[in-house]
């Protein structure tokens, strides 16, 4: 009996917290708060000396921080972040649910709470338009996320998805027909990239750090809209799809650490608005594009730790005005000294006369200090005394000769002398 009392004491002290809150608020000028979405708020981790939850500049140092409305007779939440959360801060659905008939953003950072296990409430998923889990909700299952049908922009970084098949990405984005973002970074991802995308205004795709493999479809280019393409970090090989020349927004290309054989092919000239191709760490080979250089956008390239061969095709203006220029890391790569320098070309092995990277000389205390090495382009390059294979020169080679014939000579009048007396 005397529990069941203190518990209702509590309990009407908490309601009574709760009205002063809210009428403190409304002398404030601004309407009060829902008073069901401001217990959702409290039970998510809102601090109770918080008299405006909707606050955003107080909120910067807390847990949870809210953005409302303004409707009367009382604001609701349309933007709820959670940051910096306690490992024991719960995620609970009744909570969601007071919150989902005005929620349109949700986002969690460094927020290590225990993830929701029910389904996402049927008001949340017809409303919510952006979601972001960045380093949070422990394995954040992909069904649930499946059931966010009208997001418009979805980011999971760094939080391993809980996926029950190597379908799931196809799972996640087939019913997502709005987005324009998407996001998914480290998220544990592993089998093919869909040959079939439902989201024909898609700008930005980032599926990086995944164990995803096969090769790049050719239905990439359904994608029609897209700007930014991020595939690095993954499994993928086979050859880059020719088709993703018809990709003509694409500002921003990375394919890095991969797999990917074969050629840049000649479609990628067809991207006017280009401005980053990062290709590094794969297993491209061939020569390198002229067309490179003909793109006047390009401000970012990167071709490191390949299998290219040949001569760099640029000069020095086009690679001077790049923000980012890689190429080493290609032992079958030079680039001729007449028209770049060592200082541009990092990494990269000069030529010699026939088009061939020169190996770097025996680290003597000479060539520790210098970058140069002989090209092998003049006759007169080479060091007195030997030839550009590192043997004696023909001026020597003629001077031991004459030399050996003389005493060849002189042995032999001897030789006759004697036979004569």
């Amino acid at each position: 009996m005397a529990a069941a009392t203190t518990t209702t004491v509590l309990a009407t002290h908490d309601l009574l917290l709760l009205l002063l809150l809210l009428v403190a608020i409304s002398f404030a000028g601004a309407a009060p708060l829902d008073p069901e979405q401001l217990v959702a708020l409290r039970a998510l981790g809102l601090r109770p000396h918080r008299l405006d939850p909707c606050d955003d500049a107080a909120g910067a140092v807390g847990v949870v921080a809210a953005s409302c409305d303004a409707g009367v007779p009382f604001r609701r939440v349309t933007s709820l972040v959670m940051a910096n959360c306690s490992a024991t801060t719960s995620v609970s659905a009744g909570a969601l649910e007071a919150l989902a008939p005005s929620l349109r953003a949700l986002s969690f950072s460094d927020c290590p709470a225990a993830p929701p296990r029910l389904l996402p409430p049927e008001q949340l998923a017809a409303g919510l338009r952006a979601f972001s889990c960045v380093a949070s909700l422990h394995r954040l299952s992909a069904v649930w996320l499946s059931h966010l049908e009208n997001l418009t922009e979805l980011t999971v970084a760094d939080t391993p998805l809980a996926t029950g098949s190597p379908s799931e990405l196809a799972v996640v984005v087939s019913h997502m027909g709005h987005l324009t973002s998407l996001t998914l970074s480290n998220a544990n991802l592993s089998g093919f990239l869909p040959h079939h995308w439902h989201c024909p205004n898609l700008t930005h795709l980032d599926l990086s750090g995944n164990r995803i493999t096969g090769a790049i479809p050719d239905t990439l280019t359904l994608l029609s809209a897209i700007t930014h393409l991020n595939l690095s970090s993954n499994d993928l090989n086979g050859n880059i799809p020719t088709s993703i020349g018809d990709l003509i927004s694409l500002t921003t290309i990375d394919l890095s650490n991969n797999s990917i054989s074969g050629r840049i092919p000649d479609t990628v000239s067809t991207l006017p608005e280009l401005e980053v191709l990062n290709l590094g760490s794969n297993r491209l080979n061939g020569s390198i594009p002229q067309f490179l250089s003909e793109m006047r956008g390009l401000k970012e390239l990167n071709l490191e730790g390949n299998d290219f061969d040949g001569m760099v095709p640029f000069a020095a203006k086009f690679v001077s005005r790049l923000r980012v220029f890689r190429a080493a890391g290609n032992p079958k790569l030079c680039y001729n000294r007449s028209v770049l320098s060592a200082e541009i070309a990092i990494g990269v092995a000069p030529c010699d006369k026939y088009g061939f990277p020169v190996m770097a000389p025996p680290a003597t205390a000479r060539s520790e200090r210098s970058a140069d090495y002989d090209d092998g382009a003049k006759d007169g390059d080479a060091d007195e005394g030997a030839d550009a294979r590192g043997g004696p020169s023909a001026a020597v080679l003629g001077v031991a000769i004459g030399l050996s014939c003389l005493a060849f000579a002189v042995i032999l009048l001897v030789c006759l002398c004697k036979v004569c007396r």
